[in-house]
């Protein structure tokens, strides 16, 4: 994981698209259906538009795609232009694809509200779950990474201070400050 500069900017109908929490989810069997197949055999050809965004062009020639790919809390936002993403409830190929790279480590993806680039699936991110309970809106984006990170992720206070070029003292009061305002939100 590294911290990226926040230099994202939507697209003129990003906002309605990632608004509402469509987050992936992953489908029965889905390790057993077409657009996983797809999403191993063929190559994306395409790349990123923006932070948030990719456009998808894999090898079949079936078209190029735009795919809302992007952290936002502790959810994957992922959502594709293309008439399979609504049919097969949010998996379609293109989606597919960018998770096969991900977990591979041939993507980068960025968490919307802290900026942070991640190559690959990071240990707090949460599949097939509701979307997130807690209102992480009032949070810094210093004090939301401190908390996926140490809370969500268990990584240690040194560790994360380390891995962040922040000072152990630092990220303590950064930590401490997120649970008070998500104890707060929760009342």
């Amino acid at each position: 994981m590294s911290l990226g500069a926040r230099n994202w900017q939507p697209s003129g109908d990003l906002p309605q698209r990632i608004g509402g929490p469509s987050t992936l989810s992953m489908p029965d069997e889905w390790t057993f259906s077409t657009p996983w197949r797809r999403a191993q055999v063929e190559i994306d050809q395409g790349g990123p538009v923006n932070d948030a965004e990719r456009m998808v062009r894999l090898s079949d020639g079936s078209g190029v795609h735009r795919v809302t790919w992007a952290l936002r809390g502790r959810s994957l936002v992922a959502e594709c232009d293309c008439s399979g993403h609504k049919y097969n409830n949010g998996w379609c190929a293109h989606v597919a694809s960018l998770w096969w790279q991900w977990v591979r480590g041939q993507v980068v993806v960025t968490h919307l509200d802290t900026g942070r680039e991640y190559p690959q699936p990071p240990a707090w991110l949460r599949l097939d779950d509701e979307p997130d309970r807690i209102d992480f809106d009032h949070l810094s984006p210093a004090e939301l990474d401190a908390y996926l990170t140490c809370d969500e992720a268990g990584v240690g206070v040194r560790r994360y201070a380390r891995q962040s070029g922040r000072s152990p003292g630092t990220v303590g009061n950064l930590l401490r400050r997120a649970r008070e305002k998500i104890e707060e939100g929760r009342r």
